[in-house]
C-alpha cells in the first residue's frame, strides 16, 4: 500500500519539472532553432515521458510560446528583487543592472527574448495592424515596473514632464537591451570592460534626460 504524496509536494515537483524543460528547451531552441526541439528528446534530456510535455504545454508550439513568457517573467522577477530607493533616478539604476544581471544569469533566455522579436521585414515593422512580439514587450510586467519608475522620476522632476513616459521608458530600454546583446555576443573583451562601457552608457543616457533638478540630484549620488 502506498501513501499518496501531499498535494503540495505534487505541485512542487510539477513546477520543478516544468521549470526543468523550459530551461533545456530554451537550450535547444537558442542552440538549434524551433525545428531542434523534439518532445521526445527534450523528455528524455529531463527524464520524463512526451506525455508529461504535452500535459505542462500542450505540445510544440505552447511550449514556445511558454518559453517566451517565462523569459519576461524571470526578468521581471529579476527586477521585482531589485532594492527599490525612496529617490527614484537610484531605483531606476537598481532596474537597468537587474536587467543586466539576467541577461548574464539567463543567457539562452535573454537570447531567447531576441530571437523572438526580431527580425521583421520592413514593410510590417510599423503597421498598426501587425502585432509583432516586439510590440507585447511593453505589455510584459518587466517592462511595467521599469515604466513605473520612470513615472516616478518625471513626478518628483528628474525627467521632463513634456515628455511621455513611454517615449522615456523605450529610449531606455534600448539602451540597456543593447549593450546587453552585444555583451552576451562577445563584443566586449573582458566583463571588466562590459561593465564599465554598461555605467558609462546608462549614465550618459540618463545625463541626456535629466533636468536641471535631476542632473543636481545625480551627481550627488555620483559624488556620494
Amino acid at each position: 500500500m502506498t501513501i499518496a504524496e501531499p498535494e503540495t509536494t505534487v505541485g512542487k515537483k510539477r513546477l520543478a519539472q516544468r521549470e526543468a524543460l523550459l530551461d533545456a528547451a530554451s537550450e535547444m531552441l537558442v542552440h538549434g532553432g524551433p525545428d531542434s526541439i523534439s518532445l521526445r528528446k527534450l523528455a528524455s534530456r529531463v527524464g520524463t515521458s512526451t506525455m508529461a510535455v504535452y500535459t505542462a504545454f500542450g505540445g510544440k508550439d505552447g511550449l514556445i510560446a511558454a518559453l517566451f513568457e517565462e523569459a519576461f517573467d524571470r526578468l521581471a522577477a529579476a527586477e521585482a528583487a531589485a532594492p527599490k530607493h525612496d529617490e527614484p533616478l537610484l531605483w531606476l539604476g537598481e532596474l537597468a543592472r537587474a536587467y543586466r544581471g539576467f541577461a548574464l544569469k539567463y543567457p539562452s533566455y535573454y537570447a531567447l527574448m531576441i530571437s523572438a522579436t526580431l527580425p521583421l521585414p520592413e514593410s510590417l515593422r510599423h503597421k498598426e495592424a501587425a502585432e509583432p512580439a516586439a510590440r507585447g514587450v511593453s505589455q510584459h510586467a518587466s517592462y511595467q515596473i521599469m515604466l513605473s519608475a520612470v513615472e516616478a522620476c518625471i513626478a518628483e522632476g528628474s525627467f521632463p514632464s513634456d515628455r511621455e513616459p513611454d517615449e522615456l521608458a523605450a529610449a531606455l530600454w534600448a539602451a540597456v537591451h543593447g549593450h546587453c546583446s552585444l555583451e552576451l555576443a562577445g563584443f566586449h573583451e573582458n566583463r571588466e570592460a562590459a561593465e564599465k562601457r554598461f555605467n558609462l552608457t546608462t549614465e550618459a543616457m540618463l545625463r541626456g534626460l535629466l533636468t536641471p533638478k535631476g542632473l543636481e540630484k545625480f551627481e550627488s549620488f555620483t559624488r556620494g
